[in-house]
């Protein structure tokens, strides 16, 4: 039986606190691990997670721990809607995991702050095998190595095949769609008695859309919008058009908000499409036992290589700067051995995306589920479309910047503010966090 924790800790502290507390940091983690017994080292890697994911983790730490009889891991999971309060407050008191589970939005918040470790800075962690624009995902705008993928991914469009049959309606071409084609096939799973669509996770799927009009989401040095408001505009008025073909009721996104994927409607069997990371999909499918398959985002022409998709490191590892010199080293061997043993990839599966050491995928004993082929395959098939370059970690300043969209995007759903209004909050507060 696991013991997922081993201390309690109340979120007090939240991301906001982030910039005074980590420079206030003091080394090590109160006299836990890297003492023992003096013949091992004892550390803590505390990630985000889900049943699926914490099943998948806690296997990998008791095979690395099998193997590596001077080091005990132990894991921590929290769920995302805590994770960062709680990261947060950890850091402040100088007591982070060991291993940190990083998502990309906080990889520049907490390494430019001192809390992570460059991961160049010993040659035990091999990144031989990754390619280097995948490493490059982690990296700041000095080079300094911060995270390191745990996975890549993409966002997509999945479609609930058995919903799509039982409508009577069929499965667009992916490669050829357009937003029309989109809304369309939305408009007829509604007809037929079933919710069409959601409407996506805010700036991830704006981002596709500012792709497909030559714009980025923020500027190259990360102080403000790389995009203009116009285009802002037209992918407010998009959200409009769904709603009005097929597209979920404001109130079904607020019911919605927070929810695990897993208990999501789409993943009840209650959405035809939904907007998601391609990693996501073995969750939902471990619920839904339906025909799931993931979609290219539709463009503006049927083009695919005109969809503006990109790779994006999925989650990432990193480990605290704050550690003492024990346990980073033995940190560092713990992220090695997620990312290049084959025992590791093959017992975490697809959970975190697409792991970035093929060659240690192929080493793999087993063959991967039907899910998890079909996620690989879709992910490795997309490298032909994808034009757009991978963006780094997100600046500074940016993590509030989802929650933003989100609330604005709500209250225009709900006809409370128009377009415009929305347009112009969302904007202005986007060059307000950054600046």
């Amino acid at each position: 039986m696991h013991t997922p924790t081993r201390r309690t800790l109340m979120a007090t502290g939240g991301a906001a606190a982030l910039g005074g507390a980590l420079t206030a940091c003091s080394g090590g983690l109160g006299g836990f691990g890297g003492g023992g017994d003096g013949d091992t080292t004892t550390i803590l890697y505390g990630w985000w997670g889900s049943p699926e994911k914490d099943e998948a983790l806690f296997a990998a730490i008791d095979a690395f721990n099998a193997a590596n009889p001077d080091v005990v891991v132990e894991g921590e999971s929290t769920p995302w809607e805590g994770y960062w309060d709680k990261l947060a407050t950890m850091s402040a008191g100088g007591d982070a995991p060991d291993v940190i589970h990083m998502s990309e939005r906080y990889i520049l918040e907490y390494g430019e702050r001192d809390a992570l470790l460059d991961l160049r800075s010993d040659d035990a962690l091999d990144l031989s095998a990754l390619d280097e624009t995948v490493v490059a995902l982690g990296e700041s705008g000095d080079s300094t190595l911060y995270a390191v993928p745990a996975g890549l991914n993409t966002f997509v469009l999945a479609v609930n095949v058995g919903l799509f049959e039982e409508a009577g309606v069929e499965v667009p071409d992916d490669t050829t769609w357009t937003w029309d084609d989109y809304y369309a096939a939305s408009q007829a799973i509604e007809d037929a008695g079933f919710v069409g669509s959601n409407y996506g996770s805010g700036i991830e799927s704006f981002r596709p859309w500012l792709h497909q009009h030559g714009e980025t989401m923020y500027t190259e040095d990360g102080t403000a919008a790389g995009f203009d408001e116009a285009t802002l505009s037209s992918y407010l008025e998009h959200l409009l058009t769904l709603r009005e073909s097929g597209g979920q009721t404001a109130d079904q996104v607020s019911e919605g908000a927070g929810m695990p994927i897993e208990s999501s409607p789409f993943a009840n069997g209650q959405v035809g499409m939904t907007w998601m990371y391609s990693n996501q999909l073995g969750e939902i499918a471990a619920v839904d036992d339906s025909d799931m398959k993931l979609m290219r985002i539709p463009s503006q022409a049927g083009q695919a290589s005109e969809a503006g998709m990109y790779y994006k490191g999925s989650e990432f590892y990193s480990i605290s700067a704050h550690s003492d010199e024990d346990q980073q080293a033995a940190a560092i061997r713990f992220v090695d051995f997620m990312v290049n043993d084959p025992e590791a990839l093959e017992l975490a599966g697809m959970i975190m995306g697409v792991p970035p050491n093929t060659d240690a995928v192929e080493q793999t004993e087993s063959d991967p589920g039907e899910m998890d082929q079909h996620v690989l395959e879709f992910v490795t098939d997309l490298a032909d479309d994808l034009t757009v370059e991978s963006p780094g970690p997100s600046p500074i300043g940016s993590g509030n910047i989802q929650g933003i969209f989100d609330r604005e995007c709500l209250e225009l759903l709900y006809d409370r503010i128009t377009v415009e209004e929305a347009t112009s909050n969302i904007y202005s507060s986007i060059n307000s966090e950054l600046g």
